[in-house]
C-alpha cells in the first residue's frame, strides 16, 4: 500500500505534531496487564485516504517521541 503525501510527511516528525485531518483515530497501544495499565506506548490510526496505519508514540514508542507508520493494530477488525 502507497502513502499518501500527507502520511509521508507526518512519518519521523514529534510525535507533539498534529495528526493529519484525513487520519482516523482508532485505540491506543497500552502496556501492563489488564485493569492495571502502566504505559501508553502509541495512539494508533488509520489514514482514510491511502490505508496506512500510523503511530504517534510516546516516549515509550519505538521510536521514541516520533510518529510512525506500521502494520494494522492486530486489535483492530478488518473491514468487510
Amino acid at each position: 500500500m502507497q502513502p499518501c503525501d500527507a502520511c509521508r510527511a507526518l512519518v519521523g516528525k514529534p510525535s507533539s505534531a498534529p495528526p493529519d485531518g484525513d487520519l482516523a483515530a482508532s485505540g491506543a497501544i497500552t502496556f501492563g496487564s489488564y485493569g492495571k495499565m502502566t504505559k501508553i506506548i502509541s495512539s494508533s490510526w488509520n489514514c482514510t485516504v491511502c490505508g496506512n496505519w500510523l503511530y504517534q508514540n510516546t516516549a515509550d514508542g519505538d521510536p521514541p517521541s516520533e510518529w510512525a507508520m506500521g502494520e494494522k493494530s492486530p486489535d483492530w477488525p478488518d473491514k468487510k
